[in-house]
């Protein structure tokens, strides 16, 4: 399941490409030692992978007890019958009677093991917490005024398992052909597994593969479609039990391709929620164009299923825990799309910078603007 020869038979030695700058903290091994010198974070372990790895939270600021009730948000939705009212969405058994004062945002990384440039913005942005500057030493005055008054949850590597398989430390300048090898995982034959067709087969029997791409867990899922599923992997647990004990206001989840950064809204979730992902998406491709960094974008074409009844990690975190969830496509920087790593960690902390800026002015929460509730709660 971890034998990379058909893939260095073709590659040859992959070290040129398995060390990084030292501020691209991405893995365990990086990143672990890093919180040790940030003790005003919180660790929270809440759960283990297939392969019995450890999955971490991190926790920044403090936590704001809401008076909900219950954990299911459908049932509170249903437990009020007309008028209808698609505004009405909001149920105080769920979500409380009383605001936080704060907005609570979850970072998600890992959940496909080699897509980790939203990881590195995390352990960088825990650096701007804590000092104003990242891990090369750049200041980020707004983004640590921004990030201070805000309730951060980080989840750096949610499928531990494909990052340990995963061998290289930076995608930076990697052939796209290696980079979805090791991605996506080799047949005990030698035939590689493809994107998108790879999907038809859940999970990926580990028993029939030379090497178990890091999109999946040891146990061959890829936790993208996992909720759906009778009996669920631990690592599907684990988010669903963690979200629902923060209820985020807004959740960005990281992936990576070439960069199309904020992706098109999922079609099971509300209308207001669609609207706010779009929203979110024109404002961190503004900003990105706006500092130079000529980003790609998505099309409703090039969405799973094209826009079809589907469902997915991002949507059903909005049903398990009420909040705004946000796909994000960072940059992986191969070659064929090539950014260096600088050029990647800022377009990761400026992306970082733009959700808090529309957590603190907006909200995420559909027909309603957060500046006017803090007003109102004084």
């Amino acid at each position: 399941m971890n034998d990379i020869s058909h893939i260095t038979k073709k590659f040859g030695d992959l070290s040129l490409w398995q060390d990084g700058p030292a501020f691209w903290v991405s893995k365990p091994g990086q990143g672990l030692p890093l919180l040790k010198k940030l003790p005003q974070f919180t660790v929270r372990a809440i759960g283990h992978s297939a392969g019995k790895r450890e999955i971490i939270a991190i926790e920044s600021g403090e936590r704001e007890e809401l008076d909900a009730t219950m954990d299911n948000l459908h049932s509170a939705i249903a437990s009020k019958l007309v008028p209808p009212d698609p505004t009405d969405i909001y149920p105080g058994t769920f979500y409380g009677t009383k605001r936080r004062r704060k907005p609570v945002i979850a970072i998600q990384g890992g959940i496909h093991g080699s897509e980790l440039t939203g990881t590195v913005a995390g352990f960088n942005l825990l650096q701007v917490i804590a000092t104003g500057q990242d891990l090369r030493g750049k200041p980020w005055p707004r983004l640590a005024e921004l990030a201070r008054a805000t309730r951060i949850v980080f989840l750096p590597w949610l499928n531990p398992d494909g990052v340990a398989r995963f061998p290289l430390e930076c995608t930076s300048g990697v052939p796209s052909e290696l980079e979805q090898l090791l991605t996506h995982g080799v047949l005990a034959d030698g035939t590689p597994f493809k994107y998108p067709e790879n999907k038809r087969y859940f999970p990926i029997p580990p028993e029939k593969v030379a090497f178990m791409g890091c999109y999946f867990n040891d146990a061959g899922v890829n936790l993208q479609y996992d909720f759906t599923s009778v009996r669920r992997q631990p690592e599907t647990e684990a988010w669903m039990s963690y979200y629902l004990r923060e209820r985020p206001d807004g959740i960005l989840i990281c992936h990576c391709n070439f960069g199309t950064m904020i992706d098109l809204p999922e079609y099971y979730v509300p209308v207001g929620y669609q609207q706010i992902v779009s929203r979110l998406g024109g404002a961190v491709r503004s900003r990105l164009l706006r500092e130079g960094y000529e980003i790609g974008r998505t099309s409703w074409g090039l969405m799973p299923g094209l826009g079809k009844p589907f469902l997915s990690q991002i949507g059903a975190t909005y049903h398990v825990c009420g909040g705004a969830a946000f796909l994000c496509e960072f940059p992986a920087g191969v070659k064929e799309f090539f950014f260096t790593p600088d050029q990647m960690l800022d377009i990761g902390l400026l992306t970082l910078e733009e959700v808090f800026s529309f957590a603190h002015r907006d909200g995420f929460r559909p027909y309603e603007l957060w500046d006017k509730v803090k007003k109102m709660l004084g």
